[in-house]
């Protein structure tokens, strides 16, 4: 893998047991490796030896305070490791699910974040596992740029030992008045080989260099995609309580700043569609961070003002914000539902996101605006959202969506869609089913894009009474 045929690998935990079956699984995993595990039960113990050894791993957990009360937590110390050696993989070990760890741990430079269940052993050799192949990619890179330097310097002494032979075979011509334009042509050429030798050799180099960082980054955003994949609600248990629904979920990039959420207890159903600040890393990270927030409220409230009203306050301080400059002003809109199936009663509360039904038998739409202020940012801590109580009769569908669908580019003029537009589509399907309508509207919208880059995210929600 490297010129160091050992591979020293860093375990810190305070709990011995764990310590030593973790030892044995990376041993039995590994056997065909030359490895070497250090343990240890406090991150300071470790941090001594770490200058000394710079091992390739180290598996660290969050909490490290069992003996020492006032010893560092884990990430102090993945910030120590990596600003002595930013080479250093970090594998860090949590025992439970909270996201805001997750989220630090990647941050700070984490490799993998692993929660400790009857699982972990497998998840943590196959994250070495990972890691060593990339350790191993990198070696090669490293050979294949030192080549490339090779050649570049290789170039640049044959076109300097070039273009010396032809300066001497100008003064010879000159000397001799006999200058013979064809052989200036030849030095000429020769020369301006060199040049372009020398300047492929850089553009190889910079290339191999930029399809590295690009490969680093696209790993990042896809496990960032698992992570926020996981947040999301099942579809399954969505359609489980609401048979005649639908969820059409489509992000922009890999990673989504809109979401989906659902709520279902023995007393309560809640659903909604939210649209957060931007799209991509950005969104995405908002996203987990406002359905944490909408977890959060929807279990301590039952009505869709209160809750919405706890969601604002929740935002604000997550974030830190405030009517000063240097404050995010990031947030959401978002529509959020409370569903009585069996008297058929929707109570909406709405952050610059409408409810539309559309009653059985009828062919226009009925629009339920929601309160004309975001969800965060400038919205005062305060802020009332209102909720409005509608009664459905049976055959009755109701949407809620972000803003994607309709500001979809595509047609042949290759403008965007527009609210009135995708109102005309979802009154022509009312008489399909609510899955057959989902696929109605992807394939549309395919169709209207065609080929025209997606520049939102796209979430629509469909339920049927």
């Amino acid at each position: 893998m490297n010129s160091k045929k050992q591979i020293d690998i860093f375990i810190v935990d305070d709990n011995k047991l764990f310590v030593l079956a973790m030892k044995s699984a990376i041993e039995n995993a590994f056997k065909n490796t030359q490895v070497k595990i250090s343990s240890f039960d406090t991150g300071e113990a470790c941090m001594k030896e770490y200058i000394e050894v710079m091992p390739e791993l180290v598996i660290l957990d969050y909490s490290l305070n069992s003996k020492e009360k006032n010893a560092m937590n884990g990430l102090e110390i993945l910030e120590q490791i990596k600003k002595i050696n930013f080479a250093t993989s970090v594998i860090m070990l949590t025992s439970n699910e909270e996201i805001d760890i997750a989220l630090k741990s990647f941050h700070h430079g984490a490799a993998d974040y692993v929660i400790k269940t009857d699982r972990h052993f497998n998840k943590i050799n196959d994250s070495i596992s990972l890691i060593f192949a990339k350790k191993e990619l990198e070696f090669q890179n490293d050979i294949k740029a030192k080549k490339a330097v090779e050649l570049l310097i290789a170039s640049r002494e044959k076109g300097f030992h070039d273009l010396e032979l032809a300066r001497r075979m100008a003064e010879q011509n000159i000397a001799n008045k006999e200058l013979d334009f064809q052989n200036d042509e030849k030095a000429k050429r020769a020369a301006e080989l060199v040049i372009i030798n020398t300047q492929k050799a850089e553009v190889e180099r910079s290339k191999l260099i930029i399809e590295n960082k690009n490969k680093d980054i696209t790993d990042s955003i896809m496990y960032a995609k698992r992570i926020q994949q996981a947040k999301l609600p099942r579809k399954e248990e969505i359609y489980s309580a609401l048979p005649n629904c639908f969820v059409l979920f489509k992000p922009k990039d890999i990673v989504s700043g809109d979401f989906y959420f659902f709520y279902k207890d023995s007393k309560s159903l809640f659903i909604a569609a939210a649209d957060c600040t931007g799209h991509g890393v950005p969104g995405a990270f908002m996203s987990m961070i406002a359905s944490e927030k909408l977890s959060e409220a929807v279990s301590a409230n039952t009505d869709t003002s209160d809750i919405m009203k706890k969601l604002n306050k929740g935002i604000k301080t997550s974030l830190r914000q405030t009517e000063s400059l240097d404050s995010t002003k990031d947030g959401m809109d978002i529509a959020l539902c409370s569903v009585d199936i069996e008297n058929r009663i929707v109570k909406y509360s709405g952050a610059n996101r409408p409810l539309w039904i559309i009653r059985n038998g009828h062919s226009e739409v009925e629009e339920i605006k929601g309160t004309k202020m975001g969800i965060g940012g400038f919205t005062d801590d305060e802020q009332h959202f209102e909720t409005h109580e509608i009664k459905l009769q049976e055959g009755d569908s109701f949407y809620i969506f972000s803003d994607g669908y309709a500001d979809t580019f595509g047609g042949e003029s290759g403008k965007k869609l527009m609210t009135g537009k995708f109102k005309e589509i979802l009154v022509d399907i009312q008489e399909l089913s609510m899955p057959e309508q989902e696929k109605h509207l992807d394939y549309f919208l395919e169709n209207w894009k065609a080929g025209i880059e997606q520049v939102d995210d796209i979430l629509v929600i469909g339920i049927r009474l």
